[in-house]
């Protein structure tokens, strides 16, 4: 065989192996997801960012919670919590009781339960539009109906003192009163105990979570992935003694009415500014 052709032939056979895999990747036919809805970040049922055809035009969608990592910028907004205190009656849980702990097996729901149930001490609908609190400092980053099972849902998003991402949800709410990407100090009200569209009787579904992203799930499950025991998380972290009971100080910095007495003030500590948290209340009570 001549010089050229003992070169060519082996070019020739691998360029056409190379066009036939060129072939079979791009005639490939891969379906897109159905697109039921890209009407905002909340309700969209789309992978983030990914271009689908609706219509006959391309859109992006903007939101599925599968796919909603934290951003580097949300990542570094969310605030740093020291302590952790109940989400429902007072700051150590008084006048409440848990219904149905975490990772409670439910035949009925077919799996083990995600989260607490907590209730007023009264039970049935007693405790319907009580407050529900936030349990320590944190980012809000989903507030909205992710679907009617859950009902009305607020996730906060929180920085634990060993610098762990942790998540809270509280889920089946009659009323939100967080606003999406606000700042919230522990102890402030985010919403009211609810029914999730009456679907069931009126309590507060809490869960913990450490996790890298938005994505409510289902209630009942055989895997615990990501879900934290609530009432044992909540309790690590406390923070504080039992019998402490005091305001966060975050809140303290964010107060609106002591504003002007605090913009000329030094930095401080959190022991410092619990301290002209207590004087302040003094000062109040004498005028």
């Amino acid at each position: 065989m001549p010089k050229f052709l003992s070169r060519l032939v082996p070019a020739l056979i691998f360029g056409i192996f190379l066009y036939t895999g060129y072939l079979v990747l791009t005639g490939h036919y891969v379906p897109e997801p159905p697109v039921k809805s890209l009407k905002n970040w909340q309700d969209a049922d789309a992978p983030l960012g990914f271009p689908v055809t609706v219509n006959g035009e391309t859109k992006v969608q903007k939101f599925n919670p599968q796919f909603n990592f934290h951003s580097p910028f949300e990542r570094a907004a969310i605030p740093r919590a020291p302590r952790f205190d109940a989400a429902m009656g007072s700051e150590n849980a008084a006048l409440t009781y848990n219904a149905q702990k975490f990772w409670e097996m439910n035949d009925s729901r077919g799996g083990h339960h995600t989260g607490d149930d907590l209730n007023g001490i009264g039970g049935q609908h007693s405790d319907l539009g009580d407050p529900v609190y936030a349990v320590a400092n944190g980012l809000v980053i989903y507030a909205g109906e992710p679907s009617p099972g859950w009902g009305n849902t607020v996730i906060l998003a929180h920085r634990s003192e060993d610098g762990r991402i942790l998540h809270s949800m509280y889920a089946h709410l009659n009323e939100i009163l967080a606003t999406y990407g606000s700042y919230v100090a522990r102890g402030d009200e985010i919403g009211t105990v609810g029914t999730a569209n009456n679907n069931y009787l009126a309590h507060l579904h809490l869960e913990m979570r450490e996790a890298d992203g938005i994505s409510p799930q289902r209630g009942y499950t055989a895997f615990q992935f990501d879900r934290l025991d609530p009432e044992k998380t909540i309790s690590e972290l406390r923070g504080a003694k039992a019998e402490e009971l005091n305001p966060s100080v975050l809140r303290i910095m964010r107060d609106e009415e002591r504003k002007q007495r605090l913009q000329n003030l030094p930095a401080m500590d959190a022991e410092s500014a619990l301290k002209l948290q207590e004087f302040l209340n003094k000062k109040e009570k004498e005028e």
